[in-house]
């Protein structure tokens, strides 16, 4: 019996595929009551009340001796297929639980258990729940990354980083399963499963076994053919495993499961290879009770990411990196030499001993309360007292911090919102508290942390830098929230007070106390960080001033895109469904890498146009300031769908409504095409406005499909051809383009009029915002002006033995001019003190020379950036055939 006074209780369970074992834990202390422990067979092609009664009887007998008021929760560890969120069982074709397909397993057992509708039924796969079960054990916990695998049935696989389960990436399979990925003439359960040992013994012996433990004992008894059937396993297993073990980078292995009781018979291949890479392979200790105690985490938190995206994190080291030979780099670097980078907190930590009062401040995002433990154990190690202020602690109340905001997110369902002017002081109280917080005490250290802290105006900065893409994927899993948010809101309203407040209060901020700061931290990896000195840091932005540049680019999926990237990009996670943009040069939300002793930082591209507009603009930064003025982006539409019907906010319009200080005009240049591709673009001859727009104000109140060629213009689009869209300009990219969007900086303000009934990734209709739109409309553009004005005239500037240089003509509103480089050999060309951007459009590689000494091979659809601190530069052609150059520069 049980002492359940008071007490509180979770059921969880491991149902196998031929048995179930399930036990009571403490809820308070997580220790699994021994005496609970109930496990039983199930024969694996049973009927479905056979399985359902033999469930049912076991998790009855587990909690007969507790009240069932003090059972909190039961969790449920189970093979799929399974829709686990809603604990309807799948399982087709897998040689397990057939007869159980399609039924809702969730709301059975709670009929057959008699559980109250509070008491939640919780399931996630099995393996997964081992692997979190391994994970937590202490002898894991010093492994940053670990494979966790299951042999029995099935093959199941756990990818785990810092205790954290990994579903996607591209150095994992979809989801983290290798069940499924391809293998000899299959997929690797085919070959790692008890059905293919029993068959392959069948095969070798004309002996029928209906289980794997008879083969296992005849083996032991060295049959020569059971002995055979395990090696044959054990090779398929290294064969099978090791790709993603080298890829995912794991630094420990951990196998169980029924056969893995076995893993003398067949584990000597896989662990010797292993031990080459100096990976250490554990055999479970505890198996079932693994995943029992993994499947437990689902009653306080069921597994949420901490980001939400396809796309992997930066690699934190180069050998993390596997970066192709002779196609386009996801992962630019801009080496600084040695001896520049610091990786971990440890060495942070010791670095921070060494001073009296520190502020840890930086972009709104991190994660401060995981900053604080982590280095928290490295002072208690070294017998350092630290005391702690939070800047949480002085944040405004929110509903006062809401109030400010307000003015600059407009109406909860608008999209758009205006730059604020708010500073970071107005969202907290810190001058009454001055005084207080570094005042004489008994510490050894003063550490404020967190955004803004570096207002109390006392103490060294280590400031933690985060790139806007990661805090993207953080709002989207509900992991973060806004400045002076307590909670997160959906992921729109979320971005929208990203874009418009924190992310200008954080520039502000930033540049308004760097002079105190004395290093800076890349804060995207969850667990880990690296380092540098910001004196360093301003000595390789100040470098950057004087070779060609790449930003880290990243891609997202949408509801029109296309599968051109997936491709032609050898890095890019396959098995996103499209991909819509890449922020190949959109620098309001792209990094810089820098490498040093194989050590990799990421800072966004906002320090490197604070330290240094003029070495990167030159004679423009008059002009622009330290905003970077033009952008190239991709639009994928191969085998995707049309871009909405949109234009843009004019000048005027952007500066009054939405507070930026250029208009996003933008041109269209046909990277790639397939035939009979179009582009929409201004209108016909007879448009009448009132008639458009009536049109469309039926087609969203009524879901009535328009057609849009009746008012629009459509034109055939071929490679290398390029559109002109300046601001007010009706427009559309169709599908079967590859778009080399050559714009403004200015991204965010599309104006949708029609977007073709769909809806978004998500389900969800798209915004449309005709009114907006109709505010700015060109309905002059039309009829045989839009061939006349807004379809690019080449001009040759200027011609040279073997290439010749083409105008592209803009438009007049257009502040930036393009050029057409083509060439077979070589060129060289001024910088005139201007910052040229500039793409690979056609050809193989160049590789590019500048007259300050640097040089650097460029790809295909590569974008690159020669700053004005270069005077002249020089492109040569690395390939057999002619090749061009997409040239942008502020005319």
């Amino acid at each position: 019996m049980y002492e359940h006074l008071n007490k509180q209780y979770i059921l969880s369970a491991d149902i196998g595929g031929s048995h179930i074992s399930a036990a009571l834990i403490d809820a308070s202390s997580r220790v699994l009551l021994d005496n609970s422990l109930q496990r039983v067979s199930i024969q694996q092609n049973a009927d479905a009340e056979t399985i359902i009664t033999t469930w049912t009887n076991t998790l009855k007998r587990t909690i007969a001796d507790i009240p069932k008021e003090n059972l909190i929760g039961i969790t449920l560890a189970i093979p799929g297929p399974f829709d686990y969120e809603t604990g309807v069982c799948w399982m087709q074709g897998v040689n397990k639980y057939e007869a159980l397909y399609g039924l809702n397993i969730a709301n059975i057992l709670r009929e057959q258990l008699a559980l109250s509708p509070n008491c939640p039924i919780l399931f996630e796969n099995d393996a997964t729940c081992f692997g979190i079960g391994e994970s937590l054990s202490t002898e894991m916990k010093v492994y940053e990354k670990v494979l966790a695998i299951t042999l029995g049935t099935g093959l199941g696989s756990t990818f785990i980083e810092n205790q954290a389960v990994v579903k996607y990436g591209e150095n994992i399979p979809q989801n983290g399963y290798l069940y499924n990925v391809p293998f000899a003439d299959g997929i690797a359960e085919d070959y790692l499963s008890a059905q293919w040992l029993i068959k392959r013994y069948t095969q070798l012996t004309g002996n029928e076994l209906s289980a794997v433990l008879p083969i296992a004992v005849l083996a032991l008894n060295e049959d020569i053919a059971a002995k055979q059937v395990f090696e044959e396993y054990g090779e398929n297993l290294k064969e099978a495993l090791m790709p993603w073990i080298v890829k995912f980078g794991a630094k420990c292995v951990v196998v169980g499961g029924n056969i893995c009781k076995s893993a003398s018979l067949f584990i000597t291949p896989l662990q010797q290879v292993l031990a080459t890479h100096k990976i250490p392979l554990k055999i479970s200790e505890f198996m079932e009770l693994s995943a029992i105690m993994g499947a437990t985490s689902l009653v306080d938190s069921p597994p949420k990411p901490w980001r939400k995206s396809s796309q992997a994190l930066l690699p934190q080291t180069m050998g993390q990196l596997q970066i192709p030979e002779d196609t386009y780099n996801m992962y630019p670097f801009h080496t600084l030499g040695d001896g520049k980078i610091f990786q971990g907190y440890q060495t942070l930590a010791q670095w921070m001993m060494t001073q009296e009062s520190i502020c840890i401040d930086g972009y709104v995002g991190n994660d401060w309360l995981y900053i604080q433990q982590i280095l928290t154990s490295y002072f208690q190690e070294a017998g350092i007292h630290v005391e702690w202020i939070k800047m949480a602690d002085f944040m405004k109340n929110e509903e006062v911090i809401t109030q400010i905001v307000n003015p600059f997110v407009g109406e909860k369902d608008a999209v758009w919102g205006k730059k604020t002017n708010l500073s970071m002081s107005d969202f907290f109280e810190v001058e009454r508290y001055k005084s207080q917080v570094f005042e004489e005490k008994d510490v050894d250290l003063t550490i404020v942390i967190g955004t803004g802290s570096a207002l109390f105006g006392k103490g060294k900065i280590v400031y933690f830098d985060l790139p806007k893409n990661e805090i993207q994927y953080r709002m989207r899993a509900g992991h973060i929230t806004n400045l002076g948010n307590t909670k997160p809101e959906n992921a729109v309203q979320m971005y929208k007070r990203f874009y418009f407040v924190d992310w200008v209060v954080c520039n502000s901020h930033r540049q308004s106390i760097v002079e105190r700061i004395e290093i800076v931290a890349d804060g995207q990896w969850r667990f880990d960080t690296n380092w540098m000195f910001f004196q360093e840091l301003q000595k390789g932005l100040k470098q950057l001033t004087q070779q060609p540049i790449r930003v880290r680019p990243w891609f997202e999926a949408g509801a029109w895109g296309g599968q051109w990237m997936k491709d032609n990009f050898e890095q890019i996670y396959t098995q996103e469904v499209n991909y819509a943009w890449s922020f190949e040069l959109i620098v309001p939300e792209n990094g810089l890498v820098f490498e040093s002793d194989q050590k990799l930082l990421e800072v966004s591209f906002d320090w490197l146009m604070e330290q240094q507009p003029e070495g990167i603009l030159g004679k423009d930064a008059a002009r622009f300031g330290t905003e970077f003025p033009i952008r190239f982006d991709f639009l994928d539409t191969f085998q995707g769908g049309n871009l909405s019907i949109q234009c843009h906010p004019s000048l005027a319009y952007i500066q009054e409504h939405f507070g930026e200080t250029i208009t996003q005009d933008e041109t269209y240049y046909i990277l790639d095409a397939q035939p009979n591709a179009t582009v929409f673009l201004g209108f016909q001859e007879d448009i009448q406005a009132n008639e458009f727009k009536d049109v469309l104000e039926n087609s969203v109140k009524n879901n009535i499909p328009v057609d849009i060629e009746k008012y629009v213009r459509a034109f055939e689009a071929k490679k290398h051809d390029l559109f002109l869209i300046p601001n007010g300009t009706v427009h559309s990219a169709g599908a079967n383009n590859m778009v080399l969007e050559i714009s403004a900086t200015p991204y965010i303000f599309t104006f949708k009029m029609y977007d073709w009934l769909r809806l978004d990734l998500a389900g969800q209709p798209r915004p449309i915002n005709i009114e907006h739109a109709f505010n700015n409309l060109d309905f002059s553009r039309k009829g045989e002006r839009v061939e006349q004005e807004l379809i690019a005239k080449e001009t040759i500037l200027s011609q040279f033995d073997d290439g010749q240089i083409v105008r592209l003509s803009t438009h007049e509103q257009h502040f930036y001019a393009i050029n057409r480089l083509e060439f077979i050999s070589q060129i060289s060309l001024p910088t005139n003190q201007q910052c040229h951007i500039m793409m690979l459009v056609e050809g193989e590689a160049i590789l590019l020379e500048t007259d300050t000494g640097y040089s650097a091979k460029y790809h295909y659809a590569e974008t690159i950036v020669v700053p004005a601190g270069v005077k002249h530069f020089k492109i040569i052609n690395l390939g057999s055939t002619e090749v061009k150059v997409i040239q942008a520069f502020i005319k």
